[in-house]
This record gives C-alpha cells, structure tokens and sequence, in this order.
C-alpha cells in the first residue's frame, strides 16, 4: 500500500468546532499526497479527500480571519518530532501542536490527535516529485 500524507498548503480548511478542552479541524479537502517513497518528495499522485482533526485536551491561539479558505502553510508537532506533513493513519497520544497560516495563524496544543477521514478520496494529478 502507498505511503499517504496530508499537505496542508492547498488544503481548504473549513471550520474550527470547541467541546469543551476538545477541538475538530475539519477540511472539505485536504490535499493527500500518495507515494511508494516519501509523500511530498518522490514521484507520487495527489488527491483531495474530506478530513477532521480531533485534538484532546486543546488550547487554541490565533486567529484565521475568515473560513472556509485555502491554507497557504501549517506544520504539526508530535512529541518532540516537527512534520510539514500528516502523516496517515495518524492515532497519537503525547504532546500535540498544529500550526496552519493563511491570512492568519492558528496554533492548537493539545494531548492526542486522531485523525478522520470521511468519504472517498478524489484524483486530483500526478505528482513528479522533488528528487
């Protein structure tokens, strides 16, 4: 099976839902690159699929002026290890940071992440890669 991860550039970010110390990030379309190497960097295609992002025990600071939009940048911390991609399947329990950039930032903390995907993904264009 191909390697997946989530770029968050290009990605449309829709809404930000609170319950309580719990956040959803929710993405009408993430943009998942699909590769046998490295998503991102090796030869791969690229396809959009519905996506949420559930961070436990969250804080939230910053701000994105106006939803839904197209991200220009984001980045995720697990632990100690920085990703300018997500990883999928991603379950994860420790430290949790997510940055995203638009006209704005939003940055959420939190204690664990799950992430969800919804529907099927859609073909979007292959992808050359950077190596």
């Amino acid at each position: 099976m191909p390697n997946r991860a989530i770029e968050f550039h290009d990605s449309t970010f829709d809404s930000l839902e609170r319950d309580g110390a719990n956040v959803t990030l929710r993405f009408s379309e993430a943009y998942i690159h699909e590769s046998n190497g490295e998503p991102g960097m090796a030869a791969g295609s690229g396809w959009v699929q519905e996506v949420r992002i559930h961070i436990g025990g969250a804080s939230l600071s910053g701000e994105i002026p106006e939803l839904p939009c197209d991200l220009w940048d984001g980045n995720i911390r697990l632990g100690g290890d920085l990703f300018q991609m997500v990883p999928i399947p991603l379950d994860y329990k420790g430290t949790v940071e997510i940055n995203l950039e638009q006209n704005g930032k939003i940055r959420v903390v939190g204690t664990s992440l799950r992430l969800e995907l919804i529907g099927e993904p859609k073909y979007v264009e292959e992808f050359p890669g950077h190596r």
